[in-house]
């Protein structure tokens, strides 16, 4: 072991707390354990591939993120993945993480994981519209059906679109998913993990999708994270579904008006929870538990939440629950409503089809039953 580490991680709000000179995360680590941890950032765009590369490659990289019930499965099958250790102290209080993140963490009772921040859907909306509208306000979650009269209604009010869509190519499977629930199907069987899209269902869920293009913004298919921050802070769109690890940056000091916006879970949402796992070769394991644990603490955690907006412990949210307007109906969301994809091996290649088919069929180039035939063939030959 050497007093050093390198971390590689997802470029996303909820990891640049890490190293903002504000809180200090990570420079307080190093000053005080007299270490230098190297954290670097890869946009989201870049990350799958350049974490594969240094997984497989064996690179000096300690630490990785992980897309958590996504990727663990496939990365302890191919032995990329060590055994994480949980500080047994009152005051880490591994009982203090939200159960069903911890279960997320492991692989057969075994953890691999520390959580991060959990990334679920979660409607944002213009309170005041959207009562106007209705005559009430939204209930702590709603439907893809509500969502898209909304779109109807909502769209040109006020000189904005009704919805804003996370539809570039490296967004728009996970935008979709609580389309495809909605109608009753999902994208993978809980069992076999065969794809079970392609079907009146799916084609249903995804003409749905499609057509709240007619109520988005025309560019709407190059939109992630940020263009959809952009646009609903600046009151361009009336509503736009985010992720929760989002919602602090979407509701700072830019947000237009921040004090009508509304929140609401999706009853068929998905999520998945970031977090950090130690690479199998690593020769610095017992420091990377360390600094991993310091990350994950109650501490840490708390920052976590107010800057990026979706803690990952029970303690986190009791205690900020009304300084923060959208922590209710967020652990509503992890506890209740979002369910996960099944964790099956080479997930990154079996989902690939459905990125880009179902953004051929956003932009134009395919139907929505060409989009989904042809994703389903491709899904087969990874199967094999």
């Amino acid at each position: 072991m050497n007093n050093s580490l390198k971390v590689l991680a997802v470029g996303d709000p909820a990891v640049n707390v890490y190293i903002d000179p504000n809180f200090s995360i990570v420079d307080r680590f190093n000053q005080e354990h007299h270490v230098k941890v190297d954290f670097q950032i890869i946009p989201w765009n870049n990350y799958y591939g350049k974490m594969i590369e240094v997984l497989e490659q064996k690179q000096e990289v300690d630490i990785v993120m992980v897309a958590g019930h996504l990727w663990i499965k496939d990365f302890v099958m191919r032995d990329y993945l060590a055994k994480v250790h949980y500080p047994k102290t009152n005051e880490y209080d591994k009982q203090d993480l939200l159960k069903v993140i911890r279960k997320e963490m492991e692989v057969d009772g075994v953890p691999y994981l520390y959580p991060s921040f959990c990334d679920g859907h979660i409607l944002i909306y213009r309170k005041s519209l959207v009562k106007h509208l209705l005559g009430y306000d939204l209930p702590e979650a709603v439907d893809t059906d509500m969502i898209l009269n909304l779109s109807k209604k909502l769209d040109g009010v006020g000189g904005m679109r009704g919805i804003a869509l996370k539809a570039h190519q490296s967004e728009i499977f996970l935008d979709f998913i609580p389309y495809l629930r909605q109608e009753g199907t999902d994208a993978f069987d809980e069992i076999t993990h065969k794809p079970i899209f392609n079907n009146k269902k799916g084609i249903t869920a995804l003409k749905k999708y499609l057509s709240l293009k007619n109520f988005s913004p025309e560019n709407t298919f190059t939109y992630g994270n940020d263009e959809v921050r952009k646009a609903f802070q600046q009151k361009k769109v009336a509503q736009a579904v985010t992720w929760g690890g989002q919602l602090g940056v979407v509701l700072d000091k830019r947000c237009i008006d921040v004090n009508d916006v509304g929140f609401a879970a999706l009853k068929t949402s998905w999520n998945v929870t970031w977090s950090f796992a130690i690479r199998k070769d690593s020769p610095n394991q017992e420091l990377a538990n360390q600094f991993l644990a310091y990350l994950t603490s109650k501490e840490v955690d708390q920052l976590i939440g107010g800057y990026a907006g979706s803690p990952v412990r029970k303690s986190t949210y009791l205690k900020d629950i009304n300084k923060y307007k959208w922590y209710n109906v967020h652990l509503q969301l992890i506890e209740k409503y979002a369910k996960p994809l099944p964790t099956m091996g080479k997930a990154g290649d079996k989902m690939s089809p459905l990125y880009y088919h179902l953004h051929q069929a956003f932009i134009g180039n395919e139907t929505a039953e060409e989009a989904l035939k042809r994703a389903e063939e491709e899904i087969m030959q990874v199967e094999g």
